[in-house]
């Protein structure tokens, strides 16, 4: 392992979001602040509780990890479209660097932002609710894990994109409808059955559900579930990532 090759990676894509807090950091953390008023100062109150959770409460791990997949994905997707639009990524191709460190570099640099988002949305919720957390190792384990998986993905989406209208495609069309879809403001029991069963194809219904499990005790599926599948998709994102970039996937175009 080239550990100062790596190194040097994850310090420029790091710096690269942290140099633009505006644009990378603080969006996220302002839409966290207006869902929170908006359902669950607002509209929570005229909720039910789910499960003995007030509704405020039971949404606060849902708008977390809608944050930590939305960060993870927009940075790798974007620093690795604009490497090779810039042509700048083949510096790295020539690099004594292998490509699975070029990978790991991207990935782990964009779970940085993903986490960085999401442990910033938690302190926010500390002051609208309780913010608990049951478990706090697979609390900082749903996090971790998620970022890297999403961060693989939009490494992925990096090398396929062609424009930059085609790196936040999946943004609009993927991302958002399976985080809305995901169980982020609802549990599945209050859905019809059919639709319910559609949210166990759904990736992200897990990382939900694992995360809510970790930090208020409430899921629709059990917290070792949740950690397996998620654990499962990180892996063969990244190994998916790795093949495109030794097969120069629209690198050497």
């Amino acid at each position: 392992m080239n550990w100062t090759g790596l190194k040097t990676l994850l310090y420029r894509e790091i710096k690269r979001f942290l140099g633009i807090p505006m644009q990378t950091v603080l969006p996220p953390l302002i839409s966290a602040v207006l869902y929170i008023l908006v359902f669950g100062r607002f509209l929570g109150p005229r909720i039910q509780t789910i499960g003995g959770i007030s509704y405020i409460d039971f949404i606060v791990p849902g708008l977390l990890m809608m944050n930590v997949t939305s960060g993870a994905f927009s940075n790798t997707s974007s620093s690795i479209y604009i490497g090779r639009f810039q042509n700048h990524i083949q510096e790295l191709l020539v690099s004594p660097l292998s490509y699975f460190e070029i990978v790991l570099g991207y990935v782990i640099s964009g779970a940085a932002r993903g986490v960085i988002v999401g442990l910033g949305t938690y302190l926010i919720a500390l002051f609208f609710t309780s913010a608990s957390i049951n478990h706090f190792w697979a609390f900082l384990y749903f996090i971790i894990v998620t970022s890297l998986s999403f961060s693989a993905i939009g490494a992925i989406i990096g090398l396929w994109a062609k424009n930059f209208d085609q790196v936040n495609l999946p943004v609009t069309f993927i991302l958002l409808p399976l985080n809305f879809l995901a169980g982020t403001f609802y549990s599945i029991s209050m859905i019809p059955p059919a639709l319910a069963k559609l949210s166990y194809f759904n990736p992200i219904f897990y990382m939900v559900n694992g995360i809510r499990a970790s930090m208020i005790g409430v899921s629709d599926v059990s917290m070792g579930q949740a950690a397996l599948v998620i654990a499962a998709l990180t892996i063969i994102f990244t190994a998916w990532c790795v093949y495109l970039f030794k097969a120069g996937y629209n690198l050497r175009t």
